[in-house]
């Protein structure tokens, strides 16, 4: 058979069936046909006309029906690839190995600071602090403002990009741009607020400990509360009670000791992957104080009894946030222990006598010194040997207050301090624990 081709006639005779002529119309645009037939040339007759609208349709059908089978071709190629590419694993094609963003490129965990734009008040102080585990606490309080700060805990999310983050509804939703070393402050469709930027950002100001070494950091400080709020954010009576009776958390190998307000409490702890402390409380002394006290050391015990959610800040002065279950919070300001500064120690016994005496060359005539000698106890804590002469000691025990007419025995911890303006080697008492007390009378 042949075909005739574009623009001539064909030589086909009209006993031929159409069929045979027509390669398949199925693929056929009749749009296009009829656009063929209008392009036929002039001055035929009908039956010649006929025949050219045949033959020109089949060989635009044949065309067309080459070039519709080549693209249904190339689309099947390109999905047996797809599928192919998506097989094996049978999951979700993985990022490319060169996106990097914000959370798997930055060192993110960590405690930020600043002052955030306020829409009624100078502005709203902010610590906003991250967890590597996806948790966070939010720490607010009107600039100039008397009342207690505001503290939330919850989750955050990372969005799409890996460059915001999105806090829960505890965080009003929040949105912040991750940056390095900062975090900035997102209207709420993702967009940069118009405010004056340095009312936008929290600066990172302590970069989240590694939780293997968390035992280790809580161990280098000796632990003094400052504030302790309930559920509501209003600060619970007694804690701390003063000055003179602070409230301290000490922790040394897997040993806690928690000073309350009138009571000591010893056991072991630990602290989880998840930042989380649980005190095991072991003994307690039984003391009777005040009953405000006694009200404050069972406010103490029963936040100290749940797990408790560890945030702790290294600069500029080292602070440890606890926040229990229930939303109530302990704040502790820590002081390195001596044996952070100066090494392992040794731990001796001190009497000190009930009075003291005038300091050899004092730097002041008013300077006074105690006299102390030093005593010695066998394993089982009795006492052995001679009590020596009385001698000035012309350093301080830290941690100890000496009251004229009492005659204590402590315990202390003893420290090769740094050398002296001399060069002389120095030594550093830290009292350890009051083993007597006497009151002597004149």
């Amino acid at each position: 058979m042949r075909v005739a081709k574009e623009g001539h006639y064909s030589l086909f005779e009209e006993k031929e069936p159409l069929i045979e002529r027509s390669l398949d119309r199925r693929f056929c645009n009749s749009y296009e046909i009829f656009k063929l037939v209008r392009q036929q040339p002039a001055n035929r007759s009908t039956s010649d006309e006929r025949k050219w609208r045949v033959n020109n349709a089949t060989t635009y059908n044949c065309r067309g029906a080459f070039v519709k089978f080549s693209v249904i071709l190339l689309a099947l190629a390109t999905v047996v690839s797809a599928a192919a590419q998506q097989s094996g694993a049978g999951a979700p094609a993985a990022q490319p190995s060169d996106t990097h963003n914000s959370r798997n490129s930055l060192d993110w965990a960590g405690a930020y600071e600043g002052v955030l734009t306020c829409a009624e008040c100078p502005g709203t102080k902010t610590r906003l602090t991250l967890n590597p585990d996806g948790s966070y606490r939010l720490v607010t309080q009107a600039q100039g403002s008397q009342q207690a700060q505001k503290s939330v805990s919850g989750v955050f999310t990372w969005q799409p990009s890996g460059n915001a983050i999105t806090l829960d509804e505890r965080g009003g939703r929040q949105q912040f741009a991750v940056g390095e070393g900062r975090l900035t402050l997102l209207r709420p469709e993702g967009g940069v607020s118009q405010a004056p930027a340095g009312n936008l950002v929290l600066t990172l100001v302590a970069p989240a400990p590694d939780t293997g070494d968390l035992e280790q950091q809580l161990g280098r400080y000796r632990w003094t509360l400052v504030l302790a709020t309930d559920a509501n954010h209003r600060r619970i009576a007694g804690l701390p009670p003063g000055q003179d009776r602070p409230v301290v958390l000490s922790f040394a190998g897997s040993r806690v000791s928690v000073q309350g307000p009138c009571n000591l409490l010893v056991g072991g702890y630990q602290v989880t992957a998840a930042n989380q402390l649980t005190v095991n409380a072991g003994a307690s002394t039984m003391m009777a104080c005040d009953p405000a006290l006694m009200q404050a050391d069972s406010a103490l015990s029963n936040l100290l009894a749940k797990p408790l959610q560890v945030q702790m800040i290294g600069r500029p002065s080292a602070q440890l946030h606890l926040t229990s279950p229930g939303n109530g919070t302990l704040n502790f300001t820590g002081e390195p222990t001596p044996e952070s500064l100066y090494g392992a120690g040794t731990t001796v016994f001190l009497e000190i006598a009930a009075q003291s005496v005038a300091c050899p060359n004092p730097r002041s005539p008013n300077n006074r010194c105690l006299q102390y000698r030093e005593r010695h106890y066998d394993n089982k804590g009795l006492l052995v040997g001679t009590p020596g002469e009385w001698k000035p000691l012309t350093v301080n025990i830290e941690g100890f207050t000496h009251r004229e007419g009492v005659r204590n025995v402590v315990r202390v911890k003893q420290f090769q301090g740094p050398p002296s303006a001399g060069g002389a080697p120095s030594i550093v008492y830290v009292l350890d624990l009051v083993v007597e007390s006497e009151i002597v009378k004149p």
